[in-house]
């Protein structure tokens, strides 16, 4: 059993050819609670969840989410919007299949490309040793609650960074290393028994590693993420992030990420997620941006 952060309510069409269309309306309050209190707006990590919960309809078997190829988030999501999505579902062999996804609220909302494996099937590509992390040499300075609390528009329970460490190296790219224990208090866990034996949702180690990269940002003294009015700092696209392995309740989360450039409008980052001695993501690029909102009555 896979927990989900929440339950997409879809209504689906018809399958033809692989091909089908689905609606949502995002009415369920609980989804947005803590996540840019005053401005709330859909996480891009729940966006992606509930597209993969649609996909996993065209399957006869269960699948997990093994990739995020490529996605990139156009507009946010507000809450009542309706969220309508185009869905193809193609054969990559080997068990897998590359889910391509175009989705629209009151604009164009995102592109997603995902690839997804049968549950039936174990991972081939999960690392059971120790990851292959540098020792954190050179000089740390942490980032304590205040900071956090101050940089990311997140609050309980949207919020999923504890505490994190800035490592300075010269002649290096500037690095953080943050933190998230698993409980099995977790929302997504409320009401299911025996938890403890049950896989946090990979959608909401993104959501968290996504934080950091905030976190990373905002150490490097770049003021342009942070929210105003009618501007929100935001992920703008994803690439080439792949899930080698799930975490447990006891696990702590250490995301290790990287600043590989930086713009007044944005960044980009990389890193890993580390899990229990094991890396269970690998991210290959994170754009963060600044959205603008278009706010009701406004």
């Amino acid at each position: 059993m896979r927990p989900a952060p929440f339950l997409a309510r879809w209504h689906l069409g018809p399958q033809v050819g692989g091909a089908f269309d689905g609606q949502m309306v995002l009415d369920d309050a609980a989804v947005f609670a803590g996540h840019y209190p005053g401005v709330p707006i859909f996480p891009g990590s729940f966006l992606v969840e509930a597209l993969f919960q649609a996909a996993s309809t065209a399957f006869r078997h269960g699948v997990r989410l093994e990739q995020i190829v490529a996605c990139r988030f156009r507009s946010p999501l507000l809450p009542g919007d309706q969220l309508s999505a185009h869905f193809s579902v193609k054969d990559a062999g080997r068990g897998q299949a590359l889910v391509e996804v175009t989705a629209q609220g009151r604009a164009p909302a995102v592109e997603l490309t995902l690839r997804v494996a049968s549950d039936r099937d174990a991972n081939p590509d999960c690392l059971d040793g120790e990851p292959p992390t540098e020792a954190m040499a050179g000089s740390t300075r942490a980032l304590d609650a205040a900071f956090i609390e101050r940089v990311l528009p997140h609050r309980p329970p949207a919020l999923l960074v504890e505490h994190a460490l800035v490592l300075d190296r010269p002649g290096t790219r500037l690095e953080l290393r943050a933190h998230k224990t698993i409980t099995a208090a977790e929302p997504c866990f409320l009401g299911i028994e025996s938890p403890s034996t049950l896989s946090y949702p990979r959608s909401l180690v993104l959501e968290s590693f996504c934080q950091s990269c905030g976190l990373l940002r905002a150490a490097t003294g770049d003021s342009s993420g942070h929210r105003g009015e009618n501007k929100v700092p935001a992920v703008a696209k994803l690439a080439s992030l792949r899930f080698l392995g799930d975490a447990t309740p006891g696990d702590r989360l250490e995301h290790q990420v990287r600043l590989i450039a930086r713009a007044p409008d944005g960044a980009v980052f990389s890193g890993q997620t580390v899990a229990g001695g094991r890396v269970i993501m690998q991210v290959e690029r994170v754009v963060a941006a600044t959205a603008s909102i278009a706010l009701p009555g406004r």
